[in-house]
């Protein structure tokens, strides 16, 4: 058997033996394969044949050579033992992504990783809190199958609205580089592959695609036929098979799990407390485990799941390291006037609704629920509704429309960018089913004179409250920061119209959904850390911006009826490194029909999360509850706003019970991370924080690499440095210069806009590359100080 250091050819391609192993009789060869990367072969799959040693071609006249003769460079063989310990490096169990990664890593989150690392097959359920970082999460799990060359084909599945983030993340925190499939990408592959070939069949692919994109029947059969290396799934339980007949997503999602070699599928909501769903999730992992007529058992989803709520984790001395949350409701009374609007809109609402159900027109429907959501939102927000909708009658005559492709997505449930969900719902706005030109004529008269209502309330109360609260916040504590979050564009622009008097309105600063991407992080980075306080924001904000070090008040101008955006908004200042209680106000209008059911809601919700612990367990259970539809047929049925709790209480109840009775079995009670978890963990951190050498050990090898091949490192400042890359190392095939670059990750997270050259980087693979292929290097002559030469 051979040796480790032995140099071999494998099916002719040069490599070095690293170790190896035998399972029974077969026996395998890890080695390093030129123009490959390190791969385990079972030797009788391969033909082997060793390579003979250029010192064997020495020895015989061995006297005659001096240090200084090419066949035995020195310096090239100190550089080749070097790039050899960096490859070999990579074989080991430690967490090679601690030295990889520009992210502040959190303990819990290397347990995380360190227990999928150490599984035989990387398939789990990351299913941690919402604001524990399962981004980060699966992030580091897949840098690591990278450093041990197991990612050559990788696919993430997203809702649509969460692509770019994901792209963002990776690039910022990780310097994986996610390329979006969508339906450019697909025809450039077609032209480029040819229509014959599988574009989703590919090596060296790091695709990301949405959900949306990805069940389309088109996809479907070559799909079957792809595999990866890795898949990650995000928001999986949108993804989980519920009902007699699988979905068309969940479906997809089956498809691509079963042919992947790992997979990843992250939700902080995975039980929806019925069960058939949690299920099918495990079952994407490994199906052998879910057998039809079987139970699932505590073992089976410990082995499969990973799951800590924020209420979970303790610090070294025992206290919990996510604070308290204080969510309370402020009441707004209605003036006369606001009630004759709010009643007028709830009966034009209601027939044509009713209207719609009798016509079988959804879409219609559809549309009157979006207007009975801004009715309850602001003054500002339903009179531009009432307005679109009047103008679109007047211009359409009432004629049907063919409706867009978003438009299309969103009555399907899809989740859009706010922009393209914005258009869609003004898409929607001017859907009628009035037939005749009397009838147009009728519901144009009423929606004019809604309008002119409308129109005559200068400023909702509860604007004035809100603008109240602010004032009396910054004069009782000058130094405090406040997040609000109302759900639509018109609502934003209502209220920043009526506080521009304030003197506090110059310091307000701005996210919606036509904010670029790029300008939100620098809005983010300026509210944490600059001089403005406060931050008014539509749910283009409530997802990839962290404020925990700077805030902890927010004020939900109104309650958006999915619970869990309401959730997600939370988690952008309860999330970990908050030190302060978090205080949460929603405010809401008293005696309205939507209001008494958000109440029951937000009171159940608090009071199930006492019991079980956990918000996401909660809000997983109200996953399939159409709040929507209920308050819809209450209003169509005339129904008293108890009679609808008392529907959503029953439907709540029930699966409270089957979710109680999952956490006495253990199946979703999330594990404790405490002062002995930390321990165990940072062990492992210590074993691998210089498992590739110290930084300078990177920076010296680089510098003395990049000479060998005609190159250089330049220093330009503190911990500052150029990368001139010779033309023979570069992916231009021409001289190309870097910079400024650091070899410290601490230097790098801490400044914006330095490249961190990390031991994964490819300057430091394509050095490695070079210098362990060929034979320069292969024997080292050095004569020693003591000897006379």
């Amino acid at each position: 058997m051979y040796e480790p250091g032995d140099r071999v050819r494998i099916n002719d391609q040069p490599a070095e033996v690293i170790r190896t192993d035998s399972v029974g009789d077969i026996e395998y060869l890890r080695a390093y394969i030129e123009g490959v990367g390190a791969k385990t072969v079972s030797v009788a799959d391969v033909e082997i044949t060793p390579i003979g040693s250029q010192l064997d071609d020495l020895t015989e006249n061995f006297e005659q050579f001096h240090p200084a003769h090419e066949a035995v460079d020195a310096e090239r063989f100190d550089l080749r033992m070097e790039a050899l310990n960096l490859t070999i490096a990579h074989e080991q169990g430690q967490l090679l992504s601690i030295s990889n990664s520009l992210v502040r890593l959190e303990p819990y989150q290397l347990a995380c990783v360190n227990e999928v690392m150490e599984s035989l097959r990387q398939r789990a359920l990351i299913a941690d809190d919402v604001g524990l970082g399962k981004t980060i999460e699966a992030g580091l799990i897949l840098k690591e199958l990278h450093a041990r060359n197991r990612a050559d084909s990788v696919l993430f599945v997203v809702p649509a609205h969460l692509q770019k983030k994901w792209v963002r993340d990776m690039d910022r925190f990780f310097d994986i580089d996610l390329t979006v499939a969508d339906r450019a990408w697909v025809e450039g592959e077609r032209r480029q592959l040819g229509d014959a070939a599988n574009i989703w069949d590919q090596d060296d692919v790091q695709l990301i695609t949405s959900m949306a994109f990805l069940r389309q029947e088109e996809f479907q059969p070559p799909l079957e036929e792809a595999f990866w290396d890795v898949v990650v799934i995000d928001e999986a339980h949108k993804a989980a098979q519920r009902g007699d007949s699988p979905s068309v997503t969940s479906q997809m999602a089956e498809r691509v799990a079963h042919n992947s070699e790992s997979l990843l599928l992250l939700s902080a909501t995975p039980h929806d407390g019925k069960g058939q769903g949690f299920r099918s999730l495990i079952s994407y992992l490994d199906p052998l485990l879910v057998a039809e007529d079987q139970e699932l058992s505590r073992e089976t989803v410990e082995q499969m799941m990973i799951r800590r709520g924020k209420q979970t984790i303790y610090d070294d001395n025992g206290e919990r390291i996510f604070p308290n949350r204080d969510v309370r409701t402020m009441t707004v009374s209605m003036t006369p006037a606001e009630e004759q609007l709010y009643e007028g809109v709830t009966t034009y609402v209601q027939e044509v609704y009713n209207r719609s159900e009798q016509l079988n027109e959804p879409a219609v429907g559809f549309a009157m629920a979006l207007m009975q959501k801004r009715l309850v939102s602001s003054v500002g927000a339903i009179r531009e509704t009432l307005r679109r909708r009047l103008q679109g009658l007047l211009d359409e005559g009432g004629a049907n429309q063919e409706l867009s492709e978003d438009a299309e997505a969103y009555l399907d449930g899809e989740d859009l960018e706010e922009n393209d969900r914005e258009a869609a719902e003004q898409e929607l706005e001017t859907l009628t089913v009035v037939k005749g030109d009397d009838a147009l004529q009728t519901e144009i008269k009423m929606l004019q004179d809604l309008v002119s209502q409308a129109e005559s309330i200068p400023v909702d109360t509860k604007a004035q409250q809100v603008k109240r609260y602010i004032q009396q916040l910054l004069e009782e504590n000058p130094n405090e920061k406040l997040l609000l979050f109302t759900e639509y564009r018109d609502t934003l622009d209502y209220l920043l119209e009526e506080v521009s008097d304030q003197p506090w309105a110059e310091e307000i600063l701005v996210i919606h959904g036509d904010v670029d991407k790029d300008d939100r992080q620098q809005i983010e980075d300026q509210f944490n850390h600059g001089e403005p306080r406060l931050l008014f924001a539509t749910d283009a904000a409530s997802e990839g911006i962290d404020l925990q070090h700077s805030c902890h008040i927010m004020v939900n101008y109104e309650l958006p009826w999915n619970p869990n955006r309401l959730e997600q908004r939370i988690g952008r200042i309860h999330r970990y490194g908050q030190e302060k209680e978090v205080k949460v106000w929603n405010f809401q209008f008293e005696g309205t029909r939507e209001g008494e059911i958000f109440e029951l809601l937000q009171d159940k919700v608090e009071n199930i999360r006492s019991q079980v612990g956990s918000t996401a367990d909660v809000l997983g259970m109200l996953d399939d509850i159409n709040i929507d539809d209920l308050i819809m047929r209450s209003l169509q049925n005339e129904e008293p706003p108890e009679a609808t709790a008392a529907e959503l209480e029953e439907l709540m109840e029930e699966r409270e019970q089957t979710l109680l009775e999952w956490y006495d079995r253990s199946l979703i009670d999330p594990s404790t991370f405490d002062a002995e978890s930390r321990e165990r963990i940072q062990d492992i951190m210590d074993e691998s924080a210089d498992v590739f050498g110290t930084e300078a050990d990177i920076r010296a090898f680089v510098e003395r690499g990049l000479e060998a091949f005609g190159g250089r490192l330049e220093k330009r400042g503190n911990q500052l440095y150029d990368v001139f890359l010779p033309a023979s190392l570069s992916e231009t095939g021409a001289e190309t210069q870097r910079g400024p670059v650091t070899f410290s990750r601490e230097f790098a997270m801490d400044h914006q806009g330095i490249e961190y050259l990390s031991p994964d980087d490819s300057v430091v693979l394509g050095l490695r590359e070079r210098l362990s292929a060929g034979e320069d290097g292969v024997v080292g002559l050095k004569l020693l100080p003591f000897i006379e030469n």
